[in-house]
């Protein structure tokens, strides 16, 4: 298991350190220690600089919001994080007492992470009395990116989000070189799924203010615009489309409409341009319960916890479930149906006695 978290790790840091798109400037690592009553104790930690060190909380670096509720300090002694594509040191922390998990929703820090899937999960633990034993099981789903302008199947086939995404379906005994090749291959249509999509959400924005007749030029000038930006693997945004657009039409009417309705195009563009957002935080999640860890479908354990990753790139595969679940034994039960059974089996020797 060790061995296969190495590769995975190894080809997710390769993966992080070609993609051009890759832009995580945020990372929190979260604890969840859950109780027998199913109350839990959560700790945030996180990277802070000087400034907020210092005493400015405007350089928050906690993903979600830590209120009054919270008990905030720094961790002594701090300590390294490895978040696969990155070691970040931890000295800062927020700790906090929820009575549920799931119920009591924590909050995005920033405006901007309100709508983030990895900063808004579906939590749920449930607990499950047997006689011998009760079963905990903590259950977290992590709904996948809404509403791209633009498939990522496009350009990559199942089989390679998985690879690329997901660092699933690691092909055996492939060496550094054969990895960086298909991982350079798959780059790049991760790339050219970036610039469409900002060529769609721009080509979609522009002709809503367009006549009949531009609309027309823009549909004659849309693959060989798509090709250029490709090209050059530049971010198409309605500004950028509309000179492109001018000069393939030899005027400047395209960027004379832009400039009517600039503060309206750019706001829309900004609203769609959120989802860049997503891929700007990341964290890992560990999760402990009482008992025994029985079952989970974590690759990667702290002391025995598992723990999971969440960030934008995963969840453009689909939605991501972390699921485990523990075993907590009864001692007592044992004991009283042994006392049970002996009580039993002494009565029903006295009765055969006395038949005698």
């Amino acid at each position: 298991m060790k061995t296969d978290r190495t590769i995975r790790c190894t080809i997710m840091a390769a993966a992080a350190a070609i993609t051009a798109s890759s832009c995580v400037s945020s990372y929190n690592y979260i604890t969840t220690d859950i109780h027998r009553d199913l109350s839990a104790d959560r700790t945030l930690y996180a990277q802070a600089d000087s400034s907020y060190l210092a005493g400015d909380e405007d350089f928050c670096p906690f993903l979600f919001l830590t209120d009054s509720l919270w008990t905030t300090g720094q961790t002594d002694p701090a300590f390294s994080m490895d978040f696969y594509d990155e070691t970040q040191t931890m000295n800062v922390y927020a700790r906090r007492h929820f009575p549920s998990v799931g119920k009591d929703a924590m909050l995005p820090a920033d405006p901007d992470y309100r709508d983030c899937p990895q900063l808004n999960p579906e939590e749920s633990v449930e607990k499950h009395f047997r006689w011998f034993y009760t079963l905990y099981e903590y259950k977290a789903v992590y709904k996948c990116i809404p509403d791209l302008p633009v498939p990522v199947s496009e350009f990559l086939t199942p089989e390679q989000q998985r690879f690329f995404l997901l660092g699933e379906g690691i092909p055996d005994g492939w060496n550094g070189v054969e990895l960086y090749c298909a991982l350079d291959e798959m780059n790049t249509g991760f790339s050219q799924w970036y610039v469409k999509s900002t060529f769609k959400v721009s080509h979609d924005i522009v002709s809503g203010f367009c006549s009949p007749e531009m609309k027309t030029v823009m549909e004659e000038n849309s693959e060989s615009i798509l090709r250029k930006a490709m090209d050059s693997e530049q971010d198409v945004t309605p500004s950028i489309l509309c000179e492109w657009l001018d000069k393939a039409d030899g005027t400047d009417r395209f960027t004379r409409l832009y400039d009517i309705h600039k503060s309206e195009a750019d706001s829309a563009y900004a609203e769609k341009e959120k989802t860049v957002y997503f891929f700007t935080c990341a964290l890992i999640s560990e999760v402990s319960m009482p008992g025994k860890l029985i079952r989970t479908n974590a690759e990667d354990f702290h002391d025995g916890a598992p723990r999971w990753k969440v960030d934008g790139y995963r969840l453009l595969y689909g939605d991501l479930t972390l699921s485990a679940t523990s075993r907590e034994n009864h001692p007592w039960a044992y004991v009283l149906t042994f006392i049970i059974l002996w009580v039993v089996l002494y009565l029903i020797i006295r009765r055969f006695q006395r038949r005698i």
